[in-house]
């Protein structure tokens, strides 16, 4: 009796640890090994359609070259391609910034309401994409449509730019012919 009970402590013993040996090989099987190559190709890259700032009139980028703000925001924007969420991230901030520094340093000569509603428009989807490179779980397709409608919301700016010149320059034209 004493053997059997020992028998079966021992069978018993020997079934635990094979139990345990098959759930700990499955473990290890269950993991996929990646190489340092596969991990790099995992990361996810925003940024995918390429973003052409648009033209500046010639009296357009007259007025910009006093403007550093706008050269650094031009190529903050111009650079939000193929690059990882921690970049994306990281250079998203800085144009938030970047159009923080726009609306306060906005040249006399580009002041109209319009103008001063686009400017708005960019920094609320400059605030958008940023607001959601920082979630702890980024969404990929959110990234891309944001980034989408700021460079919408960039085009529409530089176009009423121009036609805030451009109306300025026919204006004083109209105003000489009068005299």
């Amino acid at each position: 009796m004493v053997n059997s009970s020992r028998s079966y402590s021992i069978l018993w013993l020997s079934l635990l640890g094979m139990i345990t040996l098959h759930s700990l090989h499955g473990c290890k099987d269950s993991s996929p090994q990646t190489t340092p190559d596969e991990a790099l190709e995992t990361i996810q890259m925003f940024g995918q359609t390429p973003f052409i700032f648009p033209v500046l009139s010639t009296e357009a980028q007259d007025i910009i070259t006093d403007w550093p703000v706008f050269k650094d925001f031009k190529r903050i924007s111009g650079n939000l391609v193929n690059i990882p969420v921690e970049d994306m991230k990281y250079r998203s901030n800085n144009l938030r910034l970047q159009s923080d520094s726009l609306a306060v340093t906005l040249p006399k000569a580009l002041e109209s309401p319009i103008v001063r509603a686009r400017l708005l428009v960019v920094s609320t989807r400059i605030n958008l994409l940023n607001q959601e490179t920082k979630k702890s779980v980024p969404d990929s397709i959110v990234i891309e449509n944001r980034l989408l409608e700021l460079h919408q919301s960039i085009r529409e700016f530089i176009l009423h730019l121009n036609e805030k010149i451009e109306k300025d320059r026919l204006d004083q034209k109209g105003v000489e012919s009068i005299r």
